[in-house]
């Protein structure tokens, strides 16, 4: 009997809880039976990390800035783009930021303002990944620093990946940052009732 060899990838959460990536092993180990791959998922930053630790074979992340350091640190080569995603605010239907239509940057401020206020609630991914990093780039866009939201009450750091802040988010009636697959996905599931707040930007 032949080994098989085994292929890790160490992908992100939201990619991986599409459901898209078990689609893609079936039809892979299908053309090539010698191979069986296996996922990592977790945020971006310890993605690549496992990489990094030469844990995984292969990434699929969502950073670009991080994945060309990881080349031009020697960890990694041949980088391709494989698919893309768009960012958008998740909320209550109800906007008690009043930032429907706004832009991210905008909309973050008065997401803020709303906070200090006790009518709205942020919750970020606080965990490293790509849409983390992204989501400190908007708030530094609207000239925040992240260091110090995260003191606020209604900053809320989830720690997780992005179905476990959705639903977080959910339950507290908040914002957060997603990647439309991921909410999409999600509402599908019915894991959510929150609606896409801004979607452009």
């Amino acid at each position: 009997m032949t080994t098989k060899q085994l292929l890790i990838v160490s992908t992100t959460t939201s990619l991986y809880e599409t459901g898209l990536l078990d689609i893609l092993k079936v039809e892979f180990e299908k053309q090539h039976p010698s191979i069986n791959v296996s996922f990592i998922s977790q945020g971006t930053g310890l993605a690549i990390q496992t990489a990094m630790r030469r844990d995984a074979d292969m990434i699929l992340v969502h950073d670009p800035a991080r994945e060309l350091k990881f080349l031009q640190d020697g960890y990694g080569v041949n980088r391709k783009v494989v698919a893309y995603n768009f960012f958008v605010i998740a909320g209550p239907s109800s906007d008690p930021a009043n930032v429907k239509g706004l832009s991210p940057t905008e909309a973050f401020t008065k997401i803020k303002e709303a906070g200090e206020a006790n009518f709205a609630i942020w919750v970020s991914r606080g965990d490293d990944s790509g849409t983390h990093a992204k989501e400190k780039r908007i708030w530094k866009s609207a000239g925040f620093d992240t260091t110090e939201l995260r003191t606020m009450s209604w900053y809320l750091e989830a720690g997780t990946g992005m179905t476990a802040t959705l639903r977080l988010t959910d339950e507290k009636n908040a914002y957060t940052l997603v990647d439309l697959g991921s909410y999409l996905n999600n509402y599908a599931n019915e894991n959510i009732k929150l609606g896409i707040i801004v979607d452009a930007g």
